[in-house]
């Protein structure tokens, strides 16, 4: 009889668009955090977000999943906030470095990153587009 398997438990982090928007008073254009890598301040904010999830990881041992700030880095909401083909790819990478950056400097032994994209349209609204 073999031993039962149990499940690998990470910290991840949550809620980003919501924690930015009423705990630190940031306007999110539709809803996108994305267009925070586009200036310094932004970036920073970012990295503060996500660094407090490693440090909840840290002291509780457990592997670190981060998702991406992409939420709304698709064509289709990026046209609608100013954003070109080549500007959505620049943010989406620019979003994996800067997470493959906490994670470097973080010292966990296991940091998983996720390229994260909401549905096309409305999430809260199934089968609609872009508002």
């Amino acid at each position: 009889m073999s031993a039962p398997v149990v499940p690998v438990r990470h910290v991840t982090d949550g809620g980003l668009e919501t924690d930015l928007i009423f705990h630190h008073g940031v306007d999110l254009p539709d809803f996108a955090a994305f267009v925070l890598l586009d200036d310094d301040d932004g970036r920073r904010l970012l990295g503060e977000y996500y660094r407090g999830y490693v440090e909840i990881a840290r002291a509780h041992g457990a592997p670190l999943r981060l998702e991406t700030p992409t939420w709304r880095a698709s064509s289709d909401w990026g046209a609608r906030l100013g954003y070109d083909a080549d500007a959505m790819h620049r943010v989406n990478v620019d979003a994996v470095r800067l997470l493959q950056q906490i994670a470097a400097e973080s010292g966990l032994p296991v940091v998983q990153i996720v390229g994260m994209l909401g549905p096309r349209g409305d999430g809260y609204r199934s089968g609609r587009g872009i508002p």
